[in-house]
Parts: C-alpha cells; structure tokens; sequence
C-alpha cells in the first residue's frame, strides 16, 4: 500500500452556464491539466485535503474498475502524490510560460518594483449586468516574482530561471523557501501567472493546457424577463425589452464578427467589415441582377448598431452608376434607436421597419437583395425525437427515413416540408425552425433574380447547439439543412466560409485575448491618455498606438497570435458560414 496526499497545486472548480447542470472538476495549477472526477472520487479528493490519507496498492486500482481507472490517472498526472515527494520535483526542467488566457500585464515605472494587474482567476461571470465587468486589480510585485514572471516566456526552464536567478544550482530548488514561495505566489488560483509544461509546440495554441486558466463559471443574470414555455416568445420577448444599451450588448455580452472588425482593417484589406462586405456582395456572381441593374433596393434584417449599413451604404456610393435604397428590419427597439441616430444621415425614418424577422412583411415591397448578417441564431428552434413506435428497419436493422412519421415534437413538420428526415440523424435533436421561416418570408419579398445572402455561424452538418455564454437563447445553425431547405423553396444556393466569402487575411498577427486583456491594457494605457476599443486589434495597429508606451515602463504579459488561432476579441472567422441564394428570373 502506498500512502498519497493530494497534490497542494490542485483546485477545485465547477461551471454552473448549462441551465439545471452544475458541472465539476479539479485542475493542476501548475500544468493546467484538467479532470472531471466521478462524485465518488471527487468525495475521495475534498477528504484528502482535510487531511485524510489515501492508502492504494496496484490491487486495489485494477479491482475497483471505473474508480480506479480514475484514481490511477489522477496518480499517473499528480493530482494525488506519495507522501514526502516534491510535487515541483518533475517540473524542474519543463518551461515556464505566461497562460495565453491570461489577461495579467505587469509594468514597471521609475523603480525596480512591479506592479502587476490583473483580473480574479478563481471565476468568471457570464451575461454580466450592464456596467458590471471584472474588476481590475492592481497589486505590487516584489522583486522575485516579477523576475520569475518576466522570465516565464516559454523558452527558460524552472531550473534555468532558478540558476538566473539564485545563483546556485539547480538541485537546490526545494531548499529555497523564498523561490518556493514566489512560485506559489505566481501560481495561486486566483492569478494562474505561471504554468508548466514540456511541450514546446503546446506554447503556441492557446486552447493547450499551459495557456488555459480553469475557472468558476457562472451566468450573473441572464436577462429575467417574463419567459414563456414558447421559445418564439422567449426570444422575442428579450429583443423588445431584455436590450437597454447597443455598445454594452456588442462590447460585453454578445461581439458580433461585424462588432470586432468595425473599424478599418489589415484582415480585411483595410476596410472594415461593412465595407467589405459590400464589395464581397455586390458581385455579379452573387447578384446575378448587377449584370443589368444600376439600381438595388435593398433590405437588411437584425440592425445591431447601424455601423454595417452605414458602412455598406457608403461603400456602395464609391461603385460607379450603382446606387442603392437601404432598408432595415429590427425587433430590439433599443437598437433601432441606435440606428436611427448612426443613420440619420443616409437612411430616411420610413426605411426603418419594427418587425419579426420570421414574419415580416412590407406590403407591395420587394428587394433585390436581403441580407441577414449574424442575427438568425437569434431565430427560435424547435425540437425533434424519433418516434422508434411507429420506425421501420430497413435490411441491416437501422431505421429506414420513411415519409418522416417516425418523427415526433414541434420540429418534425419542418423535416417533413423540407425533406429533411435523415435515418442516421441522433434520437433527437433541434431544427432551426424560425430560420426557415424566415427563407420563406424573403421569397416572397425578393424580385425574380434577386439574392438572399445569410452569414451566421454553424456547420454544414452539425445540428443546432445552443449558446451557453450569453443573456439569451441562441443558436447555432445547420447550414445543410438550411440549404435544403432554400433548394426546397426554389433557390439556387452555393455555401461558402466566412474566410472566402470576405477574403480574411487569417495569418495576421492579432491581439491575444478577449475583453479582460483589453480591459487590464486599458488599465494601465490610461495613464498615457490611450484607450483600446473592443475589437480585434492587429499587430501593428497596437504598436502604432502603445509600442512606445510598453517599451518605456516594460510592459509584459500581452501577445499576438495569427486571427485563424480564434483567441482574440470577438468570435471565431472559423465558426462562420456564407449561405448565397438566388431566386431564379
């Protein structure tokens, strides 16, 4: 029998975003290794750090099946050790690198002292109220865990950091109590400043162990207005009331791909994301009425801030001899409000219209071209099980596609209408019911020739997966169903990525980091009088404005990463599909 204790770098944590889950685990603070632990085991962990000894033999982990595959891989990956071992012994010459997830910066300014800023990495707060965002702290640093922190750039060992330093060597790590202590300073769950690993090409993905930074998870208050069981009205019921401030929605809860490339743009040729969007669209190949048309009425449905029409109207301007009639859809009265104000200039009041995208209709109008940029995810779903009652096996003993009644729940008609129903498809799953809706609705308000362009993020196979992070319903979407569907209909369609569609320039160097990094950046800029907006910000756009600035006080702890590693502000240009349809003359 061997006696364990647990590893005193572990932390206990859970997320709390699935509705009516609460989900557990315990992580390694310095590796970032992860586990989800059975209940049993997880009872076996919390009485271990009581002080509880743990006696295992070989015997015992082969015999007791699942718990003990389990304790065997918390032993095999150091969640629990043997009594007397150094639980920093086996890192000694792994590197040392700053977590990617990290958004901690520290700086110096006319002394040796640092100062480190930060924001709690014991939890994080999702659909965060409005003006409620993490707060920033601000902490002096001694001299050796700045040294330590600096030095934590994925190419130095611990051991090498140590001998720096220490001056001594290496082997004398678990004699000094002042370096040990650093390191745990660095290292505490709620800064995560630190990690280890032995893999080199890990340091470069920010999804890898050594760049996470596993945390409590919690929903603050997801918008709490009158829900129905309908998840139509739910939704509709959060776009008329749950939206009170436009920039707060796209800055803090919900960045859109448009919200994060608003300004000008090195990914986008220089242009921002409305503008190119005009010039990706406004192609014969996309529009075949271009070939003839000098004029375009068009629609746009779901607003957000107004800065994509407003983009694209002005874009459109600086094509010869074409001139277009704007139009906007909305539901949120608090973003229409914001469009008004952006477009108050370009867009007439009488091109605004106060609807629901799924049932919309403008009396005696059609378009030429309809866009729907990121807002059908907003759109409701509907639910589908197999009805295994009423199935038919074919000859291998699945189950045959039938005529669709072995279908059942409030999702079944739309397989039915589009021909939809697939035998391999899982026992149940989620239709974007309201998407579909909507295609119908803007067939009948395109002209002959005329497109309907979707952009929203999904697969061209996946089923509907609802967003976890937001103060709403939302979700994803099943662009082959879609499809389908728009082909069903009578479109002519052709699905491409986001990337091709705009041409994304994805190797560009952006900032690492979402709206904590920004948030401490702008921490510590504001000193200097500079401020970063939220969005994606390249390279040599925040060298332009802060590259003197971190040379002159040391600035560390920020990074660049290629915009196709998707860790940067905004959501990822992978996730993003174009579906083109055209309505046949």
């Amino acid at each position: 029998m061997i006696p364990y204790r647990i590893n005193p770098y572990i932390s206990f944590i859970k997320s709390c975003l699935l509705p009516g889950l609460t989900q557990y685990a315990v992580f390694h603070r310095l590796t970032g290794a992860l586990l989800e632990p059975s209940e049993r085991v997880r009872s076996l962990l919390h009485a271990a750090t009581l002080g509880n000894r743990i006696s295992l033999s070989d015997a015992d982990l082969a015999n007791w099946g699942e718990v003990g595959a389990e304790l065997k891989q918390l032993i095999e990956k150091e969640f629990l050790i043997p009594e007397g071992y150094d639980p920093l012994s086996l890192l000694y010459d792994q590197y040392v690198a700053r977590p990617i997830q990290n958004p901690a910066l520290a700086y110096r300014l006319n002394s040796k002292e640092g100062i480190l800023v930060r924001t709690s990495m014991e939890h994080a707060t999702y659909s965060r109220k409005r003006d409620e965002v993490p707060l920033t702290i601000e902490e002096k640093l001694s001299s050796l865990p700045t040294e330590i922190f600096l030095l934590a750039d994925g190419t130095n060992t611990l051991r090498h950091i140590f001998t720096t330093l220490r001056g001594k060597d290496g082997s004398d790590i678990q004699q000094d109590c002042e370096f040990r202590t650093a390191v745990d300073f660095l290292t505490s769950q709620e800064r995560q400043l630190i990690k280890f690993t032995g893999e080199v090409q890990s340091l470069a993905d920010p999804f890898s162990c050594v760049n996470t930074v596993p945390r409590n998870l919690y929903h603050s208050d997801r918008w709490d207005g009158a829900h129905s069981n309908s998840s139509a009205e739910t939704i509709i019921d959060f776009h008329l009331h749950g939206i009170d401030d436009a920039a707060w929605e796209f800055d803090q809860i919900e960045p859109t791909v448009n919200h994060s490339f608003r300004f000008p743009h090195e990914a986008l040729g220089g242009l921002d994301y409305g503008s190119r969007f005009c010039l990706s669209t406004l192609q014969p190949e996309v529009i075949p009425l271009l070939d003839y048309a000098h004029q375009l009425d068009v629609l746009e449905i779901g607003g957000g801030t107004g800065c994509f029409a407003q983009s694209f109207i002005k874009q459109a301007v600086t094509l010869n001899d074409m001139h277009v009639n704007y139009h906007i859809v909305d539901l949120s009265p608090a973003l229409m409000e914001n469009q008004r104000a952006i477009l108050s200039q370009l867009l007439p009041e009488n091109r605004h219209f106060h609807q629901d995208a799924t049932k919309f209709d403008i009396p005696g109008r059609t378009f030429d071209l309809i866009i729907a940029n990121e807002v059908i995810a907003d759109f409701p779903i509907a639910s589908v099980q197999r009805n295994r009652r009423n199935a038919i096996e074919d000859k291998d003993g699945g189950l045959a596609s039938g005529n669709g009644a072995e279908w059942e729940g409030d999702g079944s008609d739309y397989l039915k209408t589009y021909d939809l129903a697939d035998k391999n498809a899982p026992d149940s799953f989620l239709v974007n019911a309201g998407a579909f809706d909507f295609i119908e609705r803007a067939w009948k308000h395109l002209t002959p020739g005329g497109t309907l362009v979707i952009s929203e993020y999904g697969g061209e196979q996946r089923y509907p997966v609802g967003s976890y992070h937001l103060n709403h319903d939302e979700f994803s979407i099943h662009f082959g169903h879609l499809s389908a569907g728009a082909t069903k209909i009578g479109f002519q369609c052709r699905l491409l990525t986001l990337k091709e569609f705009m041409a994304f320039d994805d190797e560009l160097l952006v900032l690492a980091g979402r709206e904590e990094q920004i948030l401490c950046l702008n921490h510590v800029l504001k000193n200097f009088g500079v401020t970063l907006p939220f969005a994606v910000i390249s390279k040599s756009d925040f060298e332009r404005q802060c590259q003197g600035i971190a040379e002159e006080i040391a600035l560390t702890g920020y990074s660049f990463l290629p915009l196709r590693k998707g860790y940067h502000f905004g959501p990822k240009i992978e996730d993003f599909l174009v579906l083109i349809m055209n309505k046949p003359l």
